[in-house]
């Protein structure tokens, strides 16, 4: 079971307004708003932010009537790139196919199609090198029907060193950009982690994620809580088996509280290890199954219809092998 505290959400979302100056706040919801549901974080966030971030033009339409820029992240095919125009989205450029598609798209309706352009500065996903600028420019150019409005990149990393790389090359690239275009464009590049990192990284706007949802700084409310049901109190000698596999063989008499969610639920079994939290108190859940997973929880007083908090209140499973992200996207 989860439950979303959107005043959290917009509280997460004030607090990067106050520290990133006269940048602009780009919220990122794409992927259901990180599992927090697309429909009511925009809602909730339209007063607070100044654009909206998503992945698909499903995602755009979902946050269209909410009085905010949406710029689609992911670039789109014919069909979905009509769409967007239409309804007055802002599409990603990041390489010389999706310009054409692009091109003949806002061509075919007679209309300027509005664009950021993606700048690869380092992650080796999306995005144009600074080999390609000169080209860029005289294809932008001579198709006619693109409104260039910013030009963004992607930090891969979250220290000094690796961002301060990133970060010059981007600038290097926007500028020639905007200088080619003759305009200023809207720069962006910093994510959550970046924006807290350095003031310098915020340019025209900042995109924030998974700061919004909670989590990056101790200032930061989580916004998602997950819990599950206790279906079952067991005993468990020294030496028996629990789980699939033989997974934790206890070394000593101890219980076990089954919870009813498990691995169909976003409850990885990377995650055996990790502290899930009944009655006030952290036990270790030491296997996971498809609809159940089991808690050791020693000689804590726990009862069958008790809550095991798997997210939120305190509680965050993410480790070495499931990051934070993934938790929010799949947890529930």
């Amino acid at each position: 079971m989860q439950k979303i505290d959107f005043d959290a959400i917009i509280k997460n979302a004030r607090y990067f307004k106050s520290i990133i100056g006269n940048a602009k706040l780009c919220a990122v919801i794409k992927n259901d708003a990180y599992g927090h549901g697309i429909v009511h974080t925009a809602r909730f966030l339209s007063g607070a932010v100044d654009f909206f971030a998503v992945g698909s033009v499903d995602e755009a339409e979902k946050a269209a009537d909410c009085s905010r820029e949406v710029l689609i992240l992911l670039p789109q095919d014919y069909a979905n790139t009509c769409k967007a125009i239409k309804t007055k989205c802002l599409l990603t450029v990041d390489s010389f196919d999706t310009l054409m598609t692009v091109c003949e798209a806002a061509k075919s309706m007679n209309v300027k199609a509005k664009v950021h352009i993606k700048i690869d500065s380092g992650m080796s996903r999306l995005g144009f090198s600074v080999s390609d600028i000169k080209p860029l420019l005289k294809a932008i150019k001579k198709c006619g029907y693109i409104d260039v409005q910013g030009v963004y990149s992607h930090f891969w990393g979250d220290t000094l060193d690796a961002c301060d790389k990133q970060y010059e090359y981007f600038l290097y690239c926007a500028n020639s950009l905007g200088d080619g275009l003759g305009k200023d464009l809207i720069k962006h590049i910093a994510n959550s982690s970046a924006a807290l990192l350095s003031d310098k990284y915020r340019l025209d706007m900042v995109r924030i994620g998974l700061g919004l949802y909670g989590y990056g700084n101790e200032r930061l409310i989580p916004a998602k809580k997950v819990s599950a049901r206790v279906i079952a109190v067991r005993s468990v000698d020294c030496g028996s088996v629990v789980g699939y596999g033989g997974v934790f063989v206890p070394d000593s008499f101890t219980r076990i509280a089954v919870i009813n969610t498990g691995y169909a639920s976003g409850l990885s079994r990377a995650l055996v290890g990790s502290y899930v939290k009944i009655n006030g108190k952290f036990c270790k859940i030491v296997a996971v199954c498809m609809a159940m997973s089991m808690v050791d929880i020693g000689v804590n007083d726990v009862s069958v219809g008790d809550d095991a908090i798997l997210l939120g209140d305190g509680v965050n499973l993410s480790n070495d092998k499931v990051i934070v992200y993934e938790l929010l996207c799949n947890l529930r």
